[in-house]
């Protein structure tokens, strides 16, 4: 795509009044030129993800005051049709080169974790759709700093686009459990965008899995691979079941519910020196003693590395990712609410093209 085709203006989502104001569907949206750091990325495909909940309804990592007008979305595939002139910055990117777009818009690349490959953990990190406009537009520009490559793929571009963040978290969240083949990991929430991931992604690993979803998800559960499917629904059976399916308790979980109740549950059906990692964020109250008399350890998984994102990346052209519904911009609220509820199954995911 020459200069002289990039379109002046497009059709974004943007919000822009208080929080808890829904978005407005915008078709005179600017086009930004690229800075001299930055890629202009034109979108393929834009994932929905519960990250996107917080920007829109006011809950942390947003600001006590809304960053407004503000375009959300995190989760993007697309090709760079134009690109800043600062060639050191631009990381031998070019035109045409096919990229992803996730939670971080930018990192520090100086702090000990940029250093060792925790960019995650970055404390200056820039986040999409929170600190800058994200990727739920035609086109967006973004610091090329890092920007994730994609290989060659015959999967989908709305196949893709979730494991920018979704699937980095769930490779990271199940590689922090550090399980042995053939133990015990229970997924719960184990249904959604991020919970189906890791479900496939500790079968791959050659973990046993227990998934944790309620009873209309259990033949999407079944069909990821989980050898057990336990219904939440059946809070005063829950523990019991898994302890007996598991001979005694679990060796690891990832938290992909963001119910308190989930996370106390985990304790109590975790084995003895089990691993619990906390990705879906929440308010919950226990007493550490509760953790201390099985030795637990409770982690915290703050998205993915960046290899966690390229392996989701590499571990789709064997068929791990997630279950899709394309769905237009116009009905980005309408999947958040679905989100926010836990009705979800699988990813959403806005198609441009």
């Amino acid at each position: 795509m020459s200069a002289n085709t990039i379109p002046t203006v497009q059709t974004a989502a943007v919000l822009r009044g208080a929080y808890g104001e829904y978005h407005t569907i915008e078709e005179d949206w600017p086009v930004l030129k690229p800075g001299p750091d930055e890629a202009l990325i034109r979108i393929e495909a834009s994932g929905i993800c519960s990250g996107d909940i917080n920007p829109r309804d006011g809950h942390p990592p947003a600001g006590s005051t809304p960053f407004r007008p503000l375009v959300t979305g995190h989760e993007g595939v697309g090709y760079i049709v134009a690109l800043g002139d600062d060639q050191e910055s631009i990381g031998g990117f070019t035109v045409e080169d096919r990229v992803g777009m996730g939670w971080r818009r930018s990192t520090c690349h100086k702090c000990n974790p940029c250093h060792n490959g925790m960019e995650n953990m970055c404390q200056k990190t820039k986040v999409n759709g929170y600190d800058g406009h994200g990727t739920n537009q035609q086109y967006v520009t973004m610091p090329a700093s890092d920007l994730i490559p994609i290989p060659k793929s015959s999967r989908d571009a709305t196949e893709l686009a979730p494991l920018l963040c979704g699937g980095g978290t769930a490779l990271g969240g199940v590689r922090s459990a550090t399980l042995k083949p053939g133990e015990w990991l229970c997924i719960s929430g184990a249904a959604g965008g991020v919970g189906g991931l890791a479900v496939q992604y500790g079968k791959h690993l050659g973990y046993r899995v227990v998934a944790i979803d309620s009873k209309v998800k259990e033949n999407h559960c079944k069909e990821l691979g989980a050898d057990v499917f336990v219904n939440y629904e059946e809070k005063d059976l829950l523990v019991k079941r898994i302890q007996e399916a598991t001979d005694g308790g679990v060796q690891g979980t990832v938290v992909c519910s963001a119910s308190p109740t989930s996370y106390l549950q985990a304790i109590e059906y975790s084995g003895v020196g089990a691993s619990i990692v906390s990705v879906a964020p929440t308010m919950v109250q226990f007493h550490t003693g509760q953790l201390m008399v099985k030795g637990l350890r409770l982690f915290a998984q703050s998205n993915g590395s960046r290899k966690d994102i390229e392996d989701a990346l590499a571990l789709s052209a064997s068929g791990i990712v997630p279950a899709t519904e394309v769905v237009p911009l116009a009905s980005i609220d309408n999947a958040l609410n679905s989100l926010k509820l836990g009705q979800a199954v699988g990813r959403k995911v806005i198609s441009f093209l």
